[in-house]
């Protein structure tokens, strides 16, 4: 789904929301409405793909036009969407539905920005590269083509069986971050040296 490519650093979208709940362009710079049913959202320049290749209207109106096509969500704030590359940095976007908030629909999980290569796998923008895909782990390598990508540790995201399991795994120090603890196992962990806990209202 998108939204996990997204949370796991892998994918991202033409515009997120920062923690001081504004929209900001994250592979886009801007939209700007130009009719009833018609918007141009301008890209980031010099923005790339994890295997180096650019980003531009092309394949952000490709990809647009297979999420609307083949995901419902997609369709849910605007139905149908034509999309068109104007220019190497510009893509104008037609609806079924009019919206005054572009950039808050594109906003939404499910469009993570994507192309697929000549052998068909599916490239992403985000700052990591999965390496290796397994049943119960995934291992992330920074993308060398994202800023900063020198500074970005690898990560090895785990699945555990359940929340103990995963809640003993974090007090004998096997995981650095661990989400979805049990309630009864926090004061136990509260307790561990070297473990933090926080909690934060979460919503969908």
């Amino acid at each position: 789904a998108g939204w996990a490519l997204t949370s796991h650093g892998v994918a991202e979208k033409l515009f997120t929301v920062n923690k001081h709940d504004e929209i900001v362009g994250q592979v886009a710079e801007s939209a700007r409405k130009v009719s009833e049913l018609v918007w141009d959202v301008t890209l980031k320049p010099n923005y790339k793909f994890s295997d180096g290749t650019p980003v531009d209207a092309q394949h952000v109106a490709a990809c647009l036009t297979a999420l609307n096509e083949k995901n419902s969500s997609a369709q849910s704030s605007l139905g149908k969407m034509t999309m068109t590359a104007e220019d190497e940095l510009t893509v104008r976007i037609t609806s079924e539905r009019p919206t005054h908030v572009m950039d808050a629909v594109l906003a939404e999980w499910v469009f993570a920005m994507f192309r697929q290569d000549t052998d068909g796998n599916f490239i992403f923008t985000g700052p990591y590269v999965i390496e290796n895909f397994a049943d119960d782990h995934i291992d992330l390598a920074p993308n060398r083509y994202y800023p900063d990508s020198m500074n970005r540790p690898q990560i090895d995201l785990k699945e555990y069986g359940n929340g103990d399991d995963l809640a003993e795994a974090l007090k004998n120090n096997e995981v650095d971050l661990a989400f979805h603890l049990p309630i009864h196992t926090l004061p136990d962990l509260r307790s561990t040296d070297g473990v933090r806990i926080k909690s934060f209202e979460v919503g969908y």
